[in-house]
């Protein structure tokens, strides 16, 4: 039997009026520029916190941005009451609270970027010595627009060798940073339209549940007498879940003060045969957020992963270890085989998922080319003509500039091509699926190297394609799954919201600035040694080991590794249509591409099933909609103390204070 799903009709129409909102309900000025302001400022303060004060994570490395939530917490639960007791027409309403966390949202996620450029333009040049061959075959290939060369600024940027003289110093990175605008702009810009396009798909059609949405959302929703305490800090049962994690916290961060106070971890594992671990690591965000997906998503997310566990533990148990690919590098999770097939199980939910789309998109192309009046895109923060033509603008400008780089046009496309399916099929699974910490099974970079060899790129296509990894290597974070929220929770925003979309676009410049630019001042005054091994030691040197290699040593094209993306495409070809078309059909096929990397997580979705299992079995959907303050509570609850202990330990000067995530 042919499951059934609901949709809307094919043609678009107009939102539904508003019951006369308050004007502070529509998208105003005030909100723009507070939320552009934070924009640089959240970033900017996180990436101290990330980087010098080194405590929980702030927002780069997962997509719930636990620094914005704790901005809009004591936004909404405390400075926004007083100026609304101080004079009503001085609180920000509905309307300007969305616009404002939309914005610092977006730029606060710009960290990432900023984090892996400094330490890869660097790198190449700091760390360069006689015993890595760096000087005789990389440094001829480099372009010289693409990075600083001044020797003395980079030692200072690496060892602080002229505090004094620092703002000096780090003006040489301006250069670099403009010939790398264009391309972060193109870049952003195309990940923006290409949601713009598929709003309307993803959340009236198919009708996404958006879970890392739901806590600013129900933070923000008003009554209706729009008290100025919001009934979300109103409600009991959130303030119990909220003194969850809170507690936990507490002890937590105070280990690192008093070091005889238990320590709660949270981990253990369950050894299987072949010498494999099954993760069991509770996470109170996670376990919260994966309350509010589906039970189908939840349990197959699960499923799945353990599915991986036992296909990893059967291969090592019989000794079918797949052959050596040298072009894999340290950025993917799991054998060869698996994450080939994670792509090729990528590629199908993107292409499947633009099939399924096919109506909408054939109305978006009649509004473009014929500007069809049933087609109502009114409710967009851009029009679909503007949103088409601007992404096909970008995507010119980053072709043009990857090819200026060094990189063949051909592999130019290729790349490109992954590094789309990947930031569509992560940010579907996010939105779909409630994942606080996603990254892709197999960077883009090492897919294209992968599928063309290394032999076809050259050495400098090969070099090109190493500064590419400061978007689209090892993908914690970025924007993509971002502005599909924000765009989610833009439809609370009355009246016409087309001033956002290009304030969205500078919210995400704002971002990646104002993080280079405290990454560049504590670098030159404390040194990156300093900061993060991780980051501006092992990355910076490992990265061009591993160019230096492959163009000393030339590879083609991996059949190896094009047999088993044919073979999980052909997987998640048969898990979407089964899903689609057998009602009884327990699994839902996000989980399958992503099962390789949800190691620390599915034990978290197994538990968020098994609970929202019993409680809608007995409780029926009243317990869970009671119930379910508690975890959005027990969410900011671990945001809250994160905030508390970011601002203790700044002043103390406590470093490394990192809490359970």
């Amino acid at each position: 039997m042919a499951r059934t799903t609901t949709q809307r009709p094919a043609v678009a129409t107009a939102p539904p009026p508003v019951d006369a909102p308050s004007r502070h309900s529509f998208l105003t000025a005030r909100a723009l520029a507070l939320g552009l302001l934070l924009s640089f400022l959240v970033p900017f303060v996180g990436t101290y916190l990330s980087m010098y004060v080194q405590g929980s994570n702030t927002g780069g490395g997962f997509f719930t941005n636990p620094l914005s939530h704790f901005v809009l917490f004591v936004l909404v639960g405390g400075a926004n009451v007083a100026l609304g007791a101080a004079r009503r027409t001085w609180a920000l309403g509905r309307g300007e609270l969305v616009t404002i966390f939309i914005l610092m949202t977006l730029g606060n996620q710009g960290i990432k970027i900023a984090f892996y450029w400094a330490p890869l333009l660097s790198g190449a040049y700091y760390h360069a010595s006689a015993e890595n061959d760096w000087i005789e075959v990389l440094h001829p290939l480099i372009p010289e627009w693409i990075l600083p060369y001044q020797i003395d600024s980079l030692r200072a940027f690496y060892e602080a060798t002229d505090p004094d003289g620092a703002a000096g110093l780090w003006q040489v990175w301006l250069g670099p940073f403009l010939h790398w605008l264009p391309m972060l702009v193109a870049l952003h810009m195309a990940m923006l339209c290409m949601m713009i396009i598929l709003r309307r798909q993803w959340s009236e059609r198919e009708r996404f549940i958006y879970p890392l949405i739901q806590v600013a959302g129900s933070m923000i929703e008003d009554d209706e007498e729009e008290a100025l305490i919001k009934p979300f800090f109103r409600r009991p049962v959130m303030w119990v879940g909220f003194a969850i994690p809170f507690a936990i916290g507490t002890f937590q961060a105070l280990h690192a003060y008093f070091p005889y106070i238990q320590h709660f971890d949270g981990r253990s594992y369950i050894a299987l045969p072949g010498n494999v671990n099954l993760l069991l690591w509770l996470s109170i965000v996670a376990l919260s957020l994966f309350f509010l997906i589906k039970l189908e998503v939840a349990f197959s997310l699960w499923v799945f992963t353990l599915i991986a566990h036992l296909q990893q533990s059967v291969q090592n148990v019989m000794g079918l270890a797949d052959p050596a690919e040298p072009v894999l590098s340290a950025w993917n999770y799991g054998p060869p085989s698996v994450v080939h097939q994670s792509m090729g199980a990528m590629i199908v939910l993107v292409l499947g998922g633009l099939f399924v789309a096919r109506e909408h998109l054939g109305n978006v192309f009649l509004k473009v080319v014929r500007g069809a009046p049933e087609v109502d895109d009114r409710d967009e923060v851009m029009s679909y003509r503007t949103a088409v033509f601007s992404l096909l603008a970008s995507l010119i400008v980053l072709a043009f500039w990857l090819e200026r780089s060094g990189i063949p046009l051909i592999g130019v496309l290729v790349f490109l091509f992954f590094a789309f399916v990947v930031f569509l099929a992560l940010t579907r699974v996010v939105v779909e699926g409630g994942v606080a910490m996603l990254y892709t099974p197999l960077v883009p970079t090492d897919a294209a190297l992968s599928a063309l060899g290394t032999s076809f790129y050259g050495g400098r296509g090969v070099l090109g394609l190493t500064y590419c990894r400061i978007w689209a290597g090892d993908i914690f974070n970025f924007a993509m799954p971002h502005i599909a929220n924000g765009l989610k929770l833009s439809e609370q925003i009355a009246g016409s919201r087309r001033q956002l979309g290009w304030a969205m676009l500078v919210a995400m410049i704002f971002g990646i600035v104002a993080g280079t630019a405290m990454l560049l001042f504590l670098t030159y005054n404390y040194g990156a040694i300093n900061m993060s091994h991780g980051t501006f030691l092992w990355m910076a040197r490992y990265v061009f080991d591993y160019a230096q290699s492959h163009i000393a040593e030339p590879v083609g094209p991996n059949w190896f590794g094009w047999l088993h993306t044919g073979i999980g495409a052909i997987i998640m070809g048969f898990l979407m249509f089964a899903q689609r078309m057998w009602l009884w059909w327990p699994l839902h096929p996000i989980g399958y591409p992503v099962s390789s990397v949800f190691k620390w997580m599915g034990y978290n979705a197994f538990l968020a099933w098994t609970l929202k299992s019993i409680m809608l079995k007995y409780g029926g959907p009243s317990l869970y909609n009671r119930i379910r303050p508690m975890f959005l509570g027990m969410i900011i609850g671990q945001f809250a103390i994160y905030g508390v202990f970011w601002v203790i330990d700044s002043i103390t000067g406590m470093t490394g204070n990192y809490l359970m995530q």
